[in-house]
Order: structure tokens, then C-alpha cells, then sequence
């Protein structure tokens, strides 16, 4: 059967609504028999909004033995329905999502927890009840979660039911509550005889099969010793593009859209060409680096509902519901507060540096316990569990890592510019006419004067690291809140680095008439007048490569480009000085 792109599923995990409601949906089902050539018991980690809920709402529909009847209409023009496996339709199915646990009732978290888990067995047995009998039925109604599940598990057992688990974010609550509370509460109960370690050993052993999904590892590796028998398939290289989009399912999504004339304004390549920077970039397998990335997802779909809706691009190319899902690194500062009170300014060293460099070196750690996170790599790790940054090479025996992306750039600089705000009392309407002047009028001196001018303000008050990372991050942070421009920090030029290249965006600023070529010369407070002076040639002759590379005046398109020295001695601007204004045709 046919399927038109009537619809489009942003924000959707539920596959049976997709599949019967016209909603369109890219085919990921051939990863289903990926996965039985993986294993019985299987644990699969990616940031949030990649489409693992959606993912896995597929695999129970795929394998629930309650769906029989459907297959044809769910599957029939899917790649897994020309070639189902064996396994098609053989299980009862249990899926578990935890991130609905603290939405339950109860006054503790052990209690709202149980009575998620006692409403999910009855959930089962209105659908599977006729298989295990009526008596049993009756007598299941009565009793405690636990007793429940021992009864059930039991009793398919005996009846040869097969049984699949599947659980949806297993780490949700336990994340939320180890940054709310602290490492005590949390080792409470993963540890011992709590109750979350309890119920994972009794899911040991009791199910066919298992597939569990998470944001980070951090929870299973607490619990390894009551269930052992999980593979990771996180980092396969066959499950690098399990959810999320690769480029070719991007470019289909919006052909397909294209082709039924539900926008008209573009051309699907260009859309592709023009979101890569913004929504691409992630690596998830060492064997895929600068091979195969992949886009987020919702984020791919925002834009395509933008064009659908309106003929055009969304006017922030960041969807505001999702941003906050991208500020992660509230949350790990939060975490590494409650577990290392000492050493929660620590925090800020490896962001600065990462939003300085733009990419960063450690050993990634496949899974840690909670105590364990203010160890620096299993700190950095969680970087790139919440998807702030991605798998890049592997250069010179040592593992990099990069921001993946534009979005993800910017959400590192809001938090970088609250952190600082508290060094001053900003007043965001002269900043913001500033920055209209700079862009709007080529008004630049007044508006890097006040950068300038912050970052002073800002040295003083906290420790940590030092010179050239700092004032990077600063400026990172200031110029990246810029939405005229589409700011391209350490943007390759001539086979050098310019530190800012700040070009209109091509559909949001397409009237800015000034465009920038920045060089952010720093030197130590105690540098002398010989140092400044190698400094400030060394930006000169940079600034020259830079303008001579091939693809600047297509980028600064129409535009007065300004040549820029900002240079500083410590946390004092010694020199501001514009070397050259070019009028582009």
C-alpha cells in the first residue's frame, strides 16, 4: 500500500498512530532483525529527542503477540514486513517507561514506583488475561507488585508464554533524583537492597528477551551486579544510525514532501545543505567517525513543519520546546554540585575549553557508577551522553571529541552567558542596541568595547582556568547570542582558523549589510611589549590569509566586510583596531 506524507509526526512516538493516522515515517524497521543478531538482552543509550521512544514503540508492535491481526497494516510496506523474522508476533509484552514514574501516586518514590509497576502488570493482564486463565486473573487483582509479578512470571513459565521487556528511559528518575538530592538518596536505591536494584534482579531471568533504553549508563552500571546480562549495543557500529536520520533519510523526507506540493518554496538539497550545520554531526561508533553522522531527528522535523505551515524556514532555527532538552550542562553541573561540593567550580574548566577549542581528548567510559562521576573522564563522558558532544577521530592514539553542531553550540553558549551574568548586572537593552548597531550599521567599535568591558568585570570573580580559554569561551558565548549571524568560531580558511567569521544567515539576516572577520589575539598580564607586538602582527597576516581563502566573498555575499584585531593583555584590551573595510559585490 502506498502511504502519502500527509502528515508530519513531530513530537510522535506512538507508531501505531503514524502508521494508521497517515503521519510520515522513515523506515528504521530493518534494524529489527540487526538487533536479534545482537541478542536476547540489550541495553541502547542516545541523548534525549533522537527517537528511541518512538523506536521502541515500534519493537513491541512488531514482536506483541496483542498485535497478530495488525502486521499487515503496520508493517506490510515496511522493509521488516517483506522480510519478517521468526519472531514476528511471539511475544506478551511488558513495556515499562519510567520517565512516568514520579507522575504516579504515592509519597515516596519507592511508592509511586511500586504502583507504577503494580498499574503496568494490570495493564498486562486486561491484554494477555485470557491466556493465563480466569482463576488466576482474580486472584492476580489482589495482590502486591511484587507478588504480582512473581505470579505471572510463574505462571508463564509454566504455560510456555514468551515474554519481551522493554523499557523506555530506565534512567530517568533515578538522573533526576541523584541531581536533586544527592549521591546518599540515590545509592540508597541501587545499591543493597534497594528497591530499584531489587525489582532489575527480578527481571533477570524471568523474560525471553529485554531491551532497555536510557540517556546515560550511569544507573546500569550500579546495578551490574543484580543484572549482568544486558549487552550495550550503544556504541555497534551497526546502531549508529538506529534512530536519529541519516543524511539520505533527511533529503527523502523532504523530496517526499516536496512532491506533494506541501511546500513549494526551495529546493530539498539545499534544505539538506543548509540545516547540516544545525542538525547534523552526531557520531555514535568509533568505526563511524568521518564516515556516517547523523541528524537529530526533531529537530529535521521542526524545519520541515515550518515549510509546511508557513513556505518558508522556521525564523529561529532552534525549536524553543527542544532547547531546553539541549541545556544539559545545568544538569551536570548540578549532579557534580551534590557529589563533590569542593570541586563544583571544576564545572566550568573543560566548557570553557570546549567552547575555546571546540573539541576536547579523554577516554570515553562506557559505563561508571554515580560515585564515580567526579572523576574527570567519566565527567567528560557524560558530556557526551547528553549529546553535547560527539564521537570526531581517534588522532594520534587519543579519542576527540567535538560540539556536533550548531544548535547544540549555542545552547553551550546560553549557558556560558548566564554563568557569567553573575559576575554583573547586564542591561540586555543597551546590549541588544549595540548589537543591532554592529550588524545593522557596522558599528563595531562601540559594541566589542563592550564585550571587552564584561569580560573584565567577569575575571576576577571566580578561579579556575586561566587566559586564552576564558576570554575564547567569553567571547564564544557573547558572539554566538548574536542571531543576526551564523557564527562560524575557528571556521577553516586558507587551511587556517580564523577565531570568528560572522556572516549574515542566509534566510533569517539576508538584510544584514556588515559581516566580520575577527582575530582575538590574547597574551598574559605580564607579557611585554615585544610579545604584544608579535601578537598583533601574527593577527595581521592571519586576517590577510583568511580574506584571500575562495568561499569568503560568496559568504559575505553583498555585505561590508570589517577585518578585526581584538586583542588583550590578561583581562585588559590593549588594542581594537580595524585593518581593512571591503565593500563585497
Amino acid at each position: 500500500m502506498e502511504r502519502k506524507p500527509l502528515q508530519i509526526p513531530y513530537g510522535i512516538s506512538d507508531f501505531k498512530r503514524i502508521r494508521n493516522e497517515g503521519y510520515y515515517f522513515v523506515d528504521k524497521s530493518a534494524f529489527i532483525r540487526t538487533l536479534e543478531l545482537s541478542g536476547s538482552f540489550l541495553f541502547f543509550v542516545r541523548p534525549r529527542r533522537f527517537g528511541k521512544s518512538l523506536f521502541l514503540n515500534m519493537l513491541r508492535c512488531y514482536y506483541d503477540l496483542a498485535e497478530k491481526d495488525n502486521f499487515d497494516a503496520l508493517f506490510g510496506d515496511l522493509e521488516i514486513g517483506k522480510h519478517p523474522t521468526e519472531n514476528q508476533n511471539r511475544y506478551q509484552v511488558l513495556t515499562l517507561d519510567f520517565s512516568q514514574v514520579n507522575k504516579g501516586k504515592g509519597d515516596t518514590l519507592e511508592e509511586r514506583f511500586e504502583n507504577y509497576i503494580g498499574k503496568r502488570l494490570d495493564e498486562f493482564i486486561a491484554v494477555y488475561g485470557e491466556s493465563y486463565g480466569a482463576d488466576f486473573v482474580q486472584e492476580f487483582k489482589g495482590e502486591t507488585p511484587a507478588n504480582k509479578f512473581t505470579m505471572l512470571t510463574g505462571r508463564a513459565r509454566t504455560k510456555g508464554h514468551h515474554l519481551y521487556l522493554m523499557l523506555d528511559e530506565y534512567d530517568n528518575f533515578t538522573n533526576a533524583m541523584l541531581r536533586a538530592e544527592g549521591s546518599n538518596d540515590y545509592r540508597s536505591i541501587t545499591h543493597g537492597q534497594g528497591f530499584y536494584r531489587e525489582w532489575f534482579k527480578a527481571f533477570k531471568g524471568n523474560f525471553d528477551r529485554i531491551f532497555m533504553t536510557g540517556v546515560s549508563p550511569v544507573t546500569m552500571d550500579d546495578l551490574t551486579s543484580g543484572f549482568n546480562i544486558a549487552s550495550n549495543i550503544s556504541q555497534d557500529e551497526i546502531c549508529n544510525a538506529m534512530v536519529g536520520f541519516s543524511e539520505k533519510e533527511v533529503l527523502k523526507l523532504y523530496t517526499d514532501f516536496k512532491g506533494t506540493g506541501m511546500y513549494k518554496t526551495g529546493e530539498p538539497a539545499d534544505f539538506v545543505r543548509d540545516t547540516k550545520p544545525w542538525y547534523d554531526g552526531y557520531c555514535f561508533a568509533e568505526d563511524k567517525r568521518g564516515k556516517e553522522t547523523v541528524f537529530n531527528s526533531d529537530m529535521s522535523l521542526y524545519f520541515l513543519n515550518s515549510l509546511v505551515k508557513t513556505g518558508k524556514p522556521p525564523k529561529d532555527w532552534v525549536d524553543r520546546n527542544i532547547a531546553t532538552d539541549y541545556d544539559k550542562l545545568e544538569t551536570i553541573a548540578a549532579i557534580q554540585r551534590q557529589i563533590d561540593p569542593e570541586r563544583a567550580e571544576d564545572v566550568m574548566s573543560p566548557i570553557e575549553a570546549l567552547a575555546a577549542e571546540g573539541e576536547i581528548c579523554f577516554p570515553l567510559k562506557e559505563s561508571f557508577d554515580a560515585d564515580a562521576i567526579r572523576e574527570p573522564d567519566n565527567f567528560l563522558s557524560l558530556f557526551y551522553y547528553y549529546g553535547i558532544i560527539t564521537m570526531k577521530e581517534r588522532r594520534r592514539g587519543t579519542d576527540w571529541f567535538k560540539i556536533p553542531n550548531v544548535c547544540v553550540k549555542r545552547q553551550m553558549f546560553d549557558y556560558l552567558r548566564r554563568h557569567y551574568e553573575h559576575a554583573r548586572s547586564p542591561n540586555w537593552q543597551d546590549w541588544a542596541r549595540l548589537a543591532t548597531g554592529f550588524a545593522y550599521d557596522g558599528e563595531w567599535r562601540p559594541f566589542l568595547e563592550r564585550l571587552a568591558a564584561d569580560f573584565s568585570d567577569t575575571t576576577p570573580v571566580r578561579g579556575g582556568i586561566q587566559g586564552e580559554h576564558r576570554i575564547q569561551g567569553y567571547m564564544q558565548a557573547e558572539f554566538g547570542h548574536l542571531d543576526f549571524y551564523l557564527m562560524a568560531p575557528e571556521m577553516e580558511l586558507s587551511r587556517g582558523f580564523c577565531d570568528f567569521c560572522l556572516f549574515p544567515e542566509r534566510y533569517r539576516s539576508a538584510d544584514v549589510p556588515h559581516s566580520y572577520l575577527v582575530e582575538l589575539k590574547f597574551s598574559k598580564a605580564d607579557a611585554s611589549e615585544a610579545d604584544l607586538a608579535a601578537k598583533y602582527q601574527e593577527a595581521l597576516d592571519q586576517l590577510a590569509k583568511y580574506r584571500a581563502d575562495k568561499s569568503v566573498p560568496t559568504l559575505a555575499r553583498g555585505t561590508t566586510l570589517h577585518q578585526i584585531v581584538f586583542q588583550f593583555k590578561g583581562s585588559e584590551l590593549v588594542r581594537l583596531e580595524q585593518v581593512a573595510e571591503e565593500q563585497m559585490p
